[in-house]
């Protein structure tokens, strides 16, 4: 019983060690298995020998469906398997490894790893370094992603710290790589060398399909480079993936040939050279040199903004530009809604554009600020000369800040903001110089602050300028229309003959190219045209401004203006000279006081004071400062010349009514007169006035004389009744007289009546209107033959001829004469005809009677003769209307 339990206990002792030993010894022989089927692995063909290190080769092997699963860490497990394998095995051979259904070909002899399968194909050198363990990776392949790896990785077994370093190739792509993992915390480096597509560059970020879309279709380049992309990540051990850390990632690519198209409608942004950098989940593009067509944009960048938040994703413009500004320039401000109409044709500007164009939805705003140096700016062809300023804007707002337009119409400065969206704006302009072009010059204002508000839409644009109560309207085939309604607030700008208006309405619009129409209704106080309803005060007009000249009607077409005929045409009204001569005196130097101009009136006065040319029609020619003027009133003609400072006056023959509206006098009636006047301002004027026929009556000076007259007994009883309340009538008359200054000088006064002769001489004072008139009237002979019979004493008064000379002297004013007389008095000669009479008489009383004239008189044959055409009456009929005599 005791060797039984003995045996039996040695055999359970000894079978173990007889196990091993014969495993040991088959190991050593090799063990050949055609299919091994445990613990859920299974396997075709297995071979394994023991030789100093296991050799294990095995034809097929399928792992449990928990190994093909995703593990925790499957790489780490991977590894340290990895590590065994160098520890335990010299070669391993298996010929499919079934993982998940994809098999992998794996081959290991003396640290020399080959592993392909699925998308990988591995070869390298396997090292064991005591606490580590580095695995050299001379071809590393991935075939469904063109990918090919080179490099080293070292694994550490004690904190599983791994760190892989080498280079890659991809495509047409390669560069260098590093990658440190630590836990689940990945830290990687990536960079290039040049190669020609974005496409695998822009894959390593993890973008929308927006912003991936908006890189491979906007950015262009000739050649790309990643200088270096550096970031972190986050193992994601149940999917086996990586989740990058995105406020990690940094990246920095060299471009060459860079071509930014940036919208669709507007050319690209071009640069030779520029850098990218990846950060803070943005791209930023700095350009080298960059270009927008032809013009260079020096100092130009441009950023993609929230890569990594689609909804948030926009484009980042800085534009920066020296230069001038043209239409292409222009162009990118029109298309993102800011519309300028002004191009520079002369001139630069410093500019600055920044846009942020959301890429998904919102919308883009804009903002930007130009200084513009002294230039021209243009638009279809029209310029305007500028003097520099500042122009920014937004989206919305368009603001001027000192913005100097040097115009020769308009020159100030422009400040103000402008709405982009409501299209209205307020403006502050000071007005340093505005002066409208136009064939006459009518308005101009100076040094004047002019508040403006401006608004326009689909009917154009309308300027309103609240302190003139006017404005200004462009529509859109840019006709133009200014109304003022209160022309008075204009009145200390106004020029010309505008000048002289005081008020009213006043409507300026285009008529056609180079063309204006002007209209309403002018108030001029100080009018010197009338009717005799009285002072035009109120100008209804309408006048056409053209290249030619101006053509106005006013007054219901009583007045017409025609500049290119030089010619002014009256109807029916009265002209005041004084005031109109008043009235040019305001606006001497200015065209209407210049040049050639042609009056032409019918049925018009012209009025100075109270004297009035009466006249059917008239034609007045002024040619800078020389005037001729010929009137008529039926038969009545008179001239009138002024050509530099010389003048001349001539009247024919003319009567009554002209004679006594001219003079404004009606004392001497019912005769024909001629009047010759010439002279200068420097010399003086004579002048010599003939009367043919007539009658002197009705005016102080007469009366006095009269009064004078009936005084004195002897001369009433022996006069005729030439002389009497129904006045003196005259065969003939001369006055000569010069003025020379202020002072009328009459050199001759000669009247020849019937029944008496007046001659005389003297002055008037025309500034105080004082006369010293000396006068010798001399009666007629029937008289003087009823006292000569008397020898002696007849002789003594009334001498040869037997007439009665009586002296006269009237003092006073024109207003107030004084009228003084000495009947047996003679003021210029009789004296001393006296004395010589008193001397002379013995001798006479021997002499025979010899009848002589009066004074000096001619026989009535050799009188003053009247013109042809009135002779044979003393009174001939004017051929004008009772209406002509109304209107005087």
């Amino acid at each position: 019983m005791v060797s039984r339990r003995l045996i039996r206990r040695s055999i359970l002792l000894l079978s173990p060690l007889i196990l091993v030993g014969f495993g040991w010894w088959a190991l050593h022989r090799g063990i050949h298995l055609g299919h091994l089927s445990l613990f859920g692995y299974e396997s075709e063909k297995l071979y394994l020998k023991l030789n100093k290190r296991l050799t294990l080769k095995i034809a097929r092997l399928r792992l449990p469906q928990k190994h093909t699963a995703a593990s925790q860490d499957g790489l780490k497990k991977g590894l340290d398997i990895l590590h065994r394998f160098l520890k335990y095995f010299y070669v391993v051979e298996i010929g499919a490894l079934e993982i998940g259904g994809t098999p992998y070909q794996i081959l290991y002899r003396d640290n020399i790893l080959y592993l392909k399968g699925g998308d990988y194909e591995v070869a390298g050198m396997v090292y064991d370094r005591g606490d580590s363990m580095e695995i050299q990776l001379p071809l590393v392949r991935i075939p469904s992603h063109r990918l090919t790896l080179s490099g080293e990785v070292h694994y550490h077994y004690r904190d599983g710290r791994l760190s892989a370093s080498g280079y890659y190739a991809v495509a047409d792509m390669d560069g260098s790589f590093r990658v440190e993992r630590e836990g689940k915390r990945l830290q990687f480096h990536l960079d290039s060398d040049p190669t020609k597509t974005l496409q695998h560059l822009q894959g390593l970020v993890p973008l929308s399909p927006v912003a991936r879309e908006w890189l491979l279709e906007r950015l262009h380049a000739s050649r790309y480079r990643l200088v270096s992309f550096d970031g972190e990540g986050e193992l994601d051990l149940a999917h086996g993936t990586v989740k990058p850390v995105l406020s990690s990632l940094h990246g920095v690519a060299e471009l060459r040939d860079v071509a930014l198209r940036f919208h669709d409608q507007l050319k690209p942004i071009t640069a030779p050279k520029a850098r990218v950098i990846l950060q803070k989940g943005a791209l930023y593009f700095t350009l080298q040199a960059p270009r927008y067509g032809k013009h260079r944009v020096d100092g130009s960048s441009a950023a993609l903004l929230s890569l990594f938040e689609p909804s948030k994703l926009k484009l980042l413009l800085r534009l920066r530009y020296t230069g001038r500004v043209d239409w292409q320039i222009l162009k990118i401000l029109n298309t993102y809604g800011i519309r300028v109409l002004l191009g520079q044709k002369q001139g630069k500007a410093v500019a600055k554009v920044d846009i942020d164009a959301p890429l998904v939805k919102g919308p883009v705003k804009i903002r930007g600020i130009a200084r513009l140096s002294p230039g021209v700016l243009e638009y279809r062809k029209k310029t305007l000369r500028v003097g520099g300023g500042v122009v920014a804007f937004t989206s919305r707002v368009l603001e001027l800040r000192d913005f100097a337009v040097n115009e020769r119409v308009f020159r100030g400065v422009l400040n103000g903001r402008i709405d982009l969206k409501s299209r209205e704006g307020d403006l502050r302009v000071l007005v340093k110089r505005l002066s409208p072009r136009f064939p006459v010059k009518i308005f101009e204002m100076r040094n004047v602050r002019l508040p403006v508000k401006i608004h326009w839409g689909e009917k154009g644009v309308k300027l309103a300028f609240p302190t003139f109560k006017s404005g200004l309207r462009i529509d859109p085939r840019e006709r133009l229309q200014f109304e003022a309604k209160d022309l008075a607030l204009w009145h200390p700008y106004l020029r010309g003959l505008l000048r002289l208006v005081d008020g009213g309405k006043i409507r300026i619009e285009t008529a056609g190219a180079n063309s204006w129409k002007v209209s309403g209704t002018l108030m001029w106080k100080g009018s010197p045209f009338y009717t005799k309803r009285g002072v035009l005060t109120r100008w209804p007009f309408v006048a056409v401004i053209t290249p030619q000249g101006v053509e106005i009607d006013a007054l219901d077409g009583k007045l017409h203006y025609s500049s290119k005929e030089q010619l002014l045409q009256l109807q029916g009204i009265n002209v005041d000279a004084e005031k109109l001569l008043a009235a040019m005196k305001q606006i001497k130097g200015s065209a209407a006081a210049k040049g050639r101009l042609v009056v032409l009136g019918k049925k018009s006065l012209i009025r100075y004071g109270p004297y009035v040319l009466l006249t059917d029609n008239y034609r007045l020619v002024k040619r800078g400062e020389n005037i001729d003027f010929a009137g008529a009133l039926g038969s009545d003609r008179l001239s009138f010349q002024k050509h530099g400072g010389d003048l001349k006056i001539m009247a024919e023959g003319i009567g009554d009514r002209m004679l006594h509206a001219l003079i404004h006098f009606n004392g001497i009636q019912e005769g024909r007169y001629t009047i010759h006047v010439t002279g200068n301002d420097k010399k003086g004027y004579t002048g010599e006035i003939l009367i043919h026929g007539g009658v002197l009556r009705g005016f102080k000076a007469y009366n006095d004389l009269i009064a004078l007259i009936n005084a004195v007994p002897a001369l009433v009883s022996f006069s005729s009744p030439g002389f009497s309340h129904k006045g003196f009538e005259l065969k003939q008359g001369t006055i000569l007289f010069t003025l020379k200054g202020k002072r009328l000088k009459l050199g001759r006064i000669l009247l020849v009546g019937k029944s008496a002769t007046v001659a005389g001489k003297g002055v008037v004072e025309l500034d105080s209107k004082r006369l010293d008139v000396d006068l010798a009237i001399r009666t007629a002979r029937e008289m003087g033959k009823a006292l000569s019979t008397i020898p002696v004493v007849g002789y003594i008064l009334f001498g040869k001829d037997k007439s009665l000379t009586a002296g006269v002297k009237i003092t006073g004013t024109l207003d107030h004469p004084k009228v003084h007389t000495n009947p047996v008095g003679e003021a210029l000669l009789y004296p001393l005809e006296l004395l010589k009479r008193t001397l002379t008489a013995p001798a006479h009383l021997s002499e025979p009677e010899e009848d002589t004239e009066l004074l000096t008189t001619p026989p009535p044959e050799q009188a003053a003769p009247l013109p042809p055409r009135f002779r044979g009456s003393s009174t001939p009929e004017n051929n004008t209307s009772k209406k002509q005599s109304d209107n005087y």
